[in-house]
């Protein structure tokens, strides 16, 4: 375990040295989108406890898997020059084991959530005079893990697809996602519930103790571990040509 987690980190090392700008890009983007969803979602933090915009649950579902990614050269031009694949063709024709590239995705994921959730979150956060009237620091910590967990879970299968498919089939299942979370907003909406409404108010509650930040936590990285595991088993049979 400890050769493989060398040569992981060997891997995202590499990853961080061949394209050096990746985390000014993920930065920037990241205070970008911090910025456009501050401007609806402080305004519902001034409504908290009235009927939820179903565009806030939107928004948060669909941000929350794209925490967990850098925004580099190969995450840019995957539909263009099939990136990912050409990735598995330079690891499979070097000496590295395949468990420390999936070893080296998931470190990879933990910093960008890192990074990427204390800007997405702290920019919302600074703007948000609703927000922070909202919630103190704790609470709103306890917020932004809670959807960081809701991204691991989500996580899993963009691993999945990195991995078994060509880039315009990982994009062709990007669709199918957005397409099926403004479904599942809409439909539980119209039922009178509100995923973000129900993560507010259990951060408030809590705070830094709320059994729906730490079930999220836990349940949504022990999926991402284990559709990596999944994904690593399948990978070995996986033909690039």
């Amino acid at each position: 375990m400890q050769q493989v987690l060398h040569n992981a980190m060997k891997i995202v090392k590499k990853d961080f040295a061949s394209d050096k700008l990746q985390i000014l890009w993920t930065i920037l983007f990241m205070v970008y989108m911090g910025f456009a969803a501050s401007v609806i979602i402080d305004n519902q933090f001034e409504h908290l406890y009235e009927r939820s915009n179903p565009f806030i649950d939107f928004i948060l579902v669909l941000y929350a898997p794209l925490l967990g990614y850098l925004f580099s050269r190969r995450s840019f031009r995957y539909l263009s020059e099939d990136s990912y694949t050409r990735m598995l063709y330079f690891y499979r024709s070097i000496p590295v084991p395949a468990s420390a590239i999936f070893v080296s995705r998931i470190i990879n994921s933990l910093i960008a959530y890192a990074i990427n959730g204390i800007v997405f979150f702290g920019v919302m956060y600074a703007i948000g005079d609703h927000i922070r009237s909202a919630m103190d620091i704790p609470s709103y910590i306890a917020f932004m893990l809670t959807w960081i967990g809701i991204g691991f879970l989500m996580t899993g299968p963009y691993i999945y697809w990195e991995h078994m498919c060509s880039g315009k089939a990982y994009f062709r299942n990007t669709l199918v996602v957005m397409v099926l979370t403004t479904g599942s907003v809409v439909l539980f909406n119209l039922l009178g519930y509100s995923l973000t409404d129900f993560i507010a108010n259990a951060s408030i509650r809590w705070s830094l103790i709320s059994p729906v930040m730490w079930g999220s936590l836990i349940i949504g990285l022990a999926a991402m571990l284990l559709m990596s595991k999944f994904t690593y088993t399948r990978q070995q049979t996986r033909g690039l040509t």
